[in-house]
């Protein structure tokens, strides 16, 4: 995954950023031209971000859900793949404007010598237009973006809009402020992505080109992953995960020496009790294809498919414990989930 240039916003006034905003909206893909009321659709949409950092509006509530992962990316960065879950009622067009600034946790607006208002210097930023597609079974319009961040504490605004409206007509717009922290996966210690549960995995004839990565946040490679919505889950699915094994060791072999195991309990009050162990996985010189090369920048790319259909209905935790056998080091990651019946 690769960074993107970014135009770096003067912000000695909101007009002044959004010249830079609007110039390299949708950095992250190919979009057709954008309209001048979509330029506009823009503007509105920082103003309103703007307001927040200077303290104008103070956002509460969350309009629409979220939900993110964490990879490593590169340039000693996270990628943060992220989901939005937008209630059909909510939006009468099909489609929408979006504007996305990430700062720093705690960022406010300050006072320039010349007097002006100085907002904070954004680690990331985007403005895309989109079409929101068909809701799904639940009545929501999922939205699907990412964004780089070294590991740190931040503050991701995120402002949408219908787009589109007729003449006359006020545009329904929303406001989400995210507090959130980033790992750092760049150290020398074994860490792992998060464990995304997937509701399907697809396969593609090839990888989708560099620029368009912030428009397919989920595709690792040839792999496109749907991230399932919830945690709940009937005895007719299976449990689906994925996730990558980051800062190994090396073998005497020159490959990576990796076991995962997967471990399922029934949770109850009276406490956890083992349900299944499924088979574990295993990276070495016996298992990954000749010519492996983690420093050519391949992955270790882990994860099963369970069904669920000989679990009865209750609450399980999954156990995933991955093992660096070059050096003995160990992690774990727990996933709790609902089986109920069909």
């Amino acid at each position: 995954m690769m960074s993107i240039g970014r135009c770096r916003p003067a912000w000695l006034s909101l007009r002044v950023a959004l010249v830079c905003i609007i110039a390299t909206a949708s950095l992250g893909y190919a979009q057709d031209e954008i309209t001048e009321a979509q330029q506009q659709e823009y503007v509105s949409l920082a103003t309103i971000v703007g307001a927040a950092l200077q303290g104008q509006i103070v956002p509460t509530g969350e309009p629409f859900g979220w939900a993110n992962d964490f990879l490593k990316s590169s340039d000693q960065t996270t990628f943060v793949p992220f989901t939005l879950s937008i209630e059909r009622t909510k939006v009468t067009t099909p489609g929408a404007a979006l504007y996305l600034f990430v700062s720093e946790r705690g960022a406010k607006a300050t006072a320039g010598a010349d007097g002006a208002t100085q907002l904070p210097m954004p680690v990331f930023e985007d403005a895309y237009h989109l079409e929101l597609g068909a809701p799904n079974a639940e009545g929501f319009y999922q939205v699907r973006r990412g964004f780089w961040a070294p590991a740190g504490d931040y503050d991701v605004y995120v402002a949408l809009s219908e787009s589109g409206v007729p003449d006359g007509t006020e545009a329904k717009t929303m406001m989400l402020k995210k507090p959130l922290s980033v790992p750092n996966m760049w150290s020398d210690r074994l860490s792992t992505s998060t464990v995304i549960l997937a509701e399907r995995v697809e396969s593609l004839s090839e990888p989708p080109p560099p620029e368009q990565q912030l428009s397919n946040p989920y595709t690792l490679g040839t792999l496109r992953i749907v991230p399932k919505n919830t945690l709940d889950y009937l005895t007719s699915e299976d449990i689906s995960m994925v996730f990558l094994v980051y800062n190994v060791g090396l073998a005497t072999t020159g490959m990576p020496d990796v076991n995962v195991e997967y471990t399922f309990t029934t949770r109850a009050l009276v406490g956890d009790e083992l349900f299944n162990v499924t088979n574990p996985q295993a990276f070495n010189a016996q298992t990954l294809p000749a010519g492996f090369d983690m420093a050519a920048g391949h992955q270790l790319v882990a994860g099963q498919a369970v069904p669920l259909s000989a679990f009865p209905a209750a609450d399980y935790r999954l156990e995933i414990k991955v093992t660096d056998n070059t050096n003995g080091v160990s992690l774990v990651h727990n996933v709790d989930f609902t089986v109920s019946a069909s």
